[in-house]
């Protein structure tokens, strides 16, 4: 059955096929042969595969088809071109544009634009075409890569990145973005996109939209939070809660003299704090020649000295002096300085993940052990505590068991895996990352405009009972279909990235 997207004056909706991909080292169709000890290896390297799971969709590139990931970390369309020379390019659809009848070439930008991903890179240069999603076109500049690694563009089942981030500095680069092109060409109505992800994997009913979104998909109001940080789709939360229990994860009198913190900072910046107390600003050019990049990734250093108007002044690790308010420092626990836990959105991680010692708190206070015969219930039902993230407002976005925890029933147990992971600090600082579980929970919607996310609770309906025996338990639910009519269709597909 092919899967449709649909083109409207509201905005383009466009619906997704999602596929699990398999473990390097494993196949599905030897699964059945496997012994216990096996298996459960097997699904610790699912459990452990932060990105096991891809939505993508075709558009067309100067006529051209290709499959693109809709990605919320990243900013820009970059396709594959027929000049590129890595092993990954071999195995996708490439852009063309000797067979475009659109094409505006590009003479004035012949540097090449390297793009970084969580993953892997790629380079290549600006180019500028018509770009048509759901029968709806738009002139878009993108990137025609001539070189990308191959992690994870090798592997993967998209050619293409669609980029749905906000832009770093107010898109400092000039060029616009995606969704900024749909709505100057009217294919759109409002800079903004909603997800809705199904419970189960294989059903045909999750969607993206662009430029809109829908209330067939709330079981709830809608509920607005600002964004905290440019750039991402960052928000703050107030705290945590498991089982109801607020979990004390943020330390006291975390921005004391001496602490180590990082954070996003920027260029500016002294040689001394007294330095600081007699000049208005000034510029550590040494510092700034050696770190170039300040002013995009983060940096790490002490509190020499704390401030009754909010501010702390820092001392980073090559010398640099910088008086910033709290609420720029990630602190060596996962929290703000302001006592805040940031949280982002990411359409492309299958976990949720983030500092590891806010992770650990929840596993432990999770209780899960991985194999959780004893802690079902004689239905075979999770008996694990509920896991909520509190807004400012007072807002609770609550997930249960069955949304956050993969559980695997076999001849010799039943074994659970909480879809938790620890991280690295994101180039902004420590921040959790709500990734699939989170996304099929929740509806959720991003606002450029009014720079905010909107959440409300996902509309399911109950198609199928989930088996006990051989098979996860968790998402084997499916959804409402979308009530679209007469509207423009364009087909989209799903692969593992092995081809299979």
């Amino acid at each position: 059955m092919a899967l449709l997207s649909y083109s409207v004056d509201a905005g383009i909706r466009v619906p997704l096929r999602s596929h699990e991909h398999k473990p390097h080292g494993y196949s599905f169709l030897e699964m059945g042969e496997m012994d216990t000890e096996t298996r459960l290896e097997y699904y610790r390297a699912r459990h452990n595969n932060t990105h096991a799971i891809e939505y993508y969709g075709e558009l067309t590139v100067g006529g051209q088809n290709l499959s693109v990931l809709f990605d919320t970390g990243s900013d820009q369309l970059l396709v594959p071109g027929g000049d590129c020379v890595s092993d990954a390019c071999a195995t996708h659809r490439h852009y063309d544009e000797a067979k475009s009848k659109t094409v505006k070439n590009q003479t004035g930008d012949l540097d090449p634009k390297e793009v970084a991903y969580g993953t892997g890179t790629a380079m290549g240069y600006v180019q500028e075409d018509e770009v048509c999603l759901g029968g709806s076109c738009a002139r878009m500049q993108f990137v025609e890569v001539v070189q990308e690694s191959d992690d994870p563009f090798g592997h993967a089942g998209f050619d293409g990145v669609l980029g749905l981030s906000l832009q770093l500095r107010g898109n400092a680069s000039g060029k616009e973005s995606a969704l900024h092109s749909l709505v100057e060409s009217k294919a759109i109505p409002a800079e903004m996109f909603a997800v809705y992800l199904a419970k189960d994997l294989h059903d045909e009913s999750s969607e993206i939209s662009l430029g809109t979104y829908s209330d067939e998909y709330m079981d709830s109001p809608l509920h607005w939070v600002p964004l905290s940080e440019p750039a991402y789709w960052q928000f703050a939360l107030a705290e945590v809660k498991v089982g109801g229990k607020k979990l004390t994860l943020c330390s006291e009198n975390s921005t004391q003299v001496g602490k180590s913190v990082s954070s996003y900072f920027g260029r500016m910046c002294c040689r001394t704090l007294d330095e600081f107390e007699r000049e208005g600003r000034c510029q550590f050019f040494s510092n700034y020649t050696e770190t170039g990049k300040r002013s995009r990734y983060t940096d790490h250093g002490s509190i020499i000295a704390t401030y009754a108007d909010g501010r702390v002044a820092v001392q980073l690790h090559d010398g640099c002096v910088q008086k910033v308010p709290r609420e720029w420092l990630s602190l060596e626990d996962g929290c703000r300085g302001d006592g805040t836990i940031q949280a982002l959105l990411d359409t492309g991680s299958s976990l949720m993940m983030g500092p590891q010692p806010i992770v650990q708190s929840l596993l432990s206070a999770i209780g899960a052990q991985e194999n959780c015969t004893s802690q079902l219930d004689k239905d075979g039902n999770f008996k694990f505590p509920s896991l909520s993230f509190t807004l400012p407002d007072g807002m609770e976005l609550e997930l249960k068991a069955e949304d956050y925890m993969d559980q695997l029933a076999l001849a010799d147990g039943v074994y659970c895996w909480p879809h938790l992971m620890g991280m690295p600090d994101t180039a902004k600082g420590a921040a959790f990352v709500l990734g699939m579980p989170f996304l099929r929970a929740f509806y959720s919607v991003f606002d450029v405009s009014g720079s905010r996310l909107g959440f409300a609770k996902a509309k399911h309906a109950v198609k199928s009972t989930a088996p006990k025996v051989g098979a996860a338990k968790v998402g084997k639910q499916g959804t409402l279909v979308p009530k679209a009519k007469n509207l423009r269709q364009v087909s989209l597909h799903g692969r593992r990235p092995d081809g299979a």
